[in-house]
């Protein structure tokens, strides 16, 4: 019997303001693979260095009625080539990044929020000391 190979896992976010979701990615050097949506697109495909997330826009009462608090349990977590160099970059460009920490687990990881509240993490394995307790 032929198996049936997955290629890839591209999550599918909701967000309230896809303008403003596309924007924000934007500065993080995702590019535009796609939109969907006449005369304001609705629905994005977003991609950097082969990583792709797609973003669609539920009507605004649907997006209110989520509580908050619903995102801390999300996190998408990247896996840069070269995570203190991302971390530096971005924190020229005042993006609000988190500190820069090795964790006990062996990954040297920083996180951030984007507008919407979902948790995007990044993090590389590394044989350095833990920075705290974590």
């Amino acid at each position: 019997m032929p198996s049936a190979r997955l290629n890839a896992l591209i999550p599918m976010l909701s967000v309230v303001d896809l303008k403003r979701t596309m924007t924000f990615y934007g500065d993080l050097g995702f590019r535009t693979v796609n939109t969907f949506g006449d005369p304001e697109p609705r629905w994005c495909m977003l991609e950097r260095d082969g990583v792709r997330l797609m973003f669609n826009q539920p009507p605004r009462e649907e997006m209110d009625a989520l509580p908050r608090r619903a995102k801390d349990f999300q996190v998408f977590y990247f896996y840069p080539d070269d995570v203190t160099a991302l971390h530096s970059n971005w924190k020229s460009k005042a993006v609000d990044v988190g500190d820069l920490r090795v964790a006990i687990y062996g990954m040297k990881e920083f996180e951030l929020r984007d507008p919407d509240g979902y948790w995007l993490w990044f993090g590389q394995s590394t044989d350095e000391q833990p920075t705290g307790t974590e």
